[in-house]
Formats: structure tokens, C-alpha cells, sequence
């Protein structure tokens, strides 16, 4: 059985659609690392993707304007707690041995990516099945979310200030 897994709003539902688009049945978990892989899992995937995007994405889900202040709210409350305290309950899973890691930028943009998945999984790379990734997901926005356009230097002092460099450092990026 395949798990497929990423925080909310990482693009849990485009991996789902690649691994589909490879012919491999999987559903969208939000599974944090302490719970450990599901009992008859023999494959793990886990996408993941900038944390300024998550947060992006997430004002989006939720109809709300994305501004410098939505976003720093949102950063302080993600759902329950603060981006950070959050994120650390998952991102065991990006230095797990068993799980094979995605990052959500090089899935949307990149055959290469879906056909290392599909290496990975153990399946042909099946032609065409990049080009159907883009859409008819619950969550697909066609334009991807960007955090550049509200990055002020007030958003910026208050990232470095609540920890926004060792986010992105945890979780690859810059």
C-alpha cells in the first residue's frame, strides 16, 4: 500500500493526482511524523513545499485577501498553533529512510519529477501524465501561490524575527 502524506496545503492533492496519473490508487493524509507510517504501508511519498506558500495557499483555501498582515497572522496561527510548532510535528518525515520526499514546486514543474516517481513507485512513466497534473483537483488554483508580492520589509523583520529563516532552513529552502 502506497501512503501518500504532506502538511496541509503542501500539495497533497497534486501528488495524489501524479501517483493516480502514474496508476497507482492513493488518498490525501495529513499525518504528522509522530504517528509513524500506517499499518501495510510498503511505500511512502511526501510532499512538501515553502512554508510562505503554505501559508499563501492557505489564505486562498480560506476566501481570505492575502496581505502582509493576513499573512503574518496566519503565520502565528496556522490552524491551531504557529506555522512553526505545526510544521515540526511533520518534518521527521523529510529525513525518514522509508519515505520517498517531493517537493511541490519540482512536481508541478517538471516531467522529470512525476517519472522519478514513478521510478520510485515501481511503475512505468506513463506519457502524458504530466501534462494532466495541472487542474481538476479540489484545491487546484492555476496560478500558484506566490508570498513575493506582500513580502514587505515589515513581513520580512517580523519572519526573521519569529524564526521564518530556521523554517525554511528545516525544510530546505531559502
Amino acid at each position: 500500500m502506497l501512503h501518500a502524506n504532506g502538511f496541509p496545503k503542501s500539495g497533497n492533492h497534486a501528488l495524489v493526482k501524479a501517483c493516480q496519473l502514474l496508476g497507482v490508487p492513493c488518498d490525501v493524509d495529513h499525518r504528522p511524523y509522530a504517528a509513524g507510517l500506517p499499518d501495510g504501508t510498503d511505500r511512502a511519498v511526501f510532499v512538501y513545499r515553502d512554508p510562505r506558500n503554505v501559508i499563501v495557499s492557505k489564505l486562498r483555501e480560506d476566501g481570505q485577501p492575502v496581505t502582509p498582515g493576513t499573512f503574518l497572522a496566519r503565520f502565528r496561527r496556522f490552524q491551531e498553533r504557529s506555522l512553526r510548532a505545526e510544521l515540526a510535528d511533520y518534518v521527521g518525515w523529510l529525513s525518514d529512510a522509508r519515505v520517498y520526499t517531493v517537493r511541490y514546486e519540482s512536481l508541478i514543474a517538471s516531467a522529470h519529477t512525476m517519472a522519478a516517481l514513478a521510478q520510485y513507485l515501481g511503475v512505468p512513466y506513463l506519457p502524458g501524465a504530466f501534462q494532466e497534473l495541472p487542474g481538476l483537483t479540489r484545491t487546484w488554483n492555476p496560478t500558484p501561490s506566490d508570498y513575493r508580492p506582500i513580502w514587505t520589509p515589515e513581513v520580512e523583520h517580523a519572519w526573521t524575527h519569529e524564526g521564518g529563516p530556521q523554517l525554511l532552513a528545516a525544510w530546505g529552502y531559502r
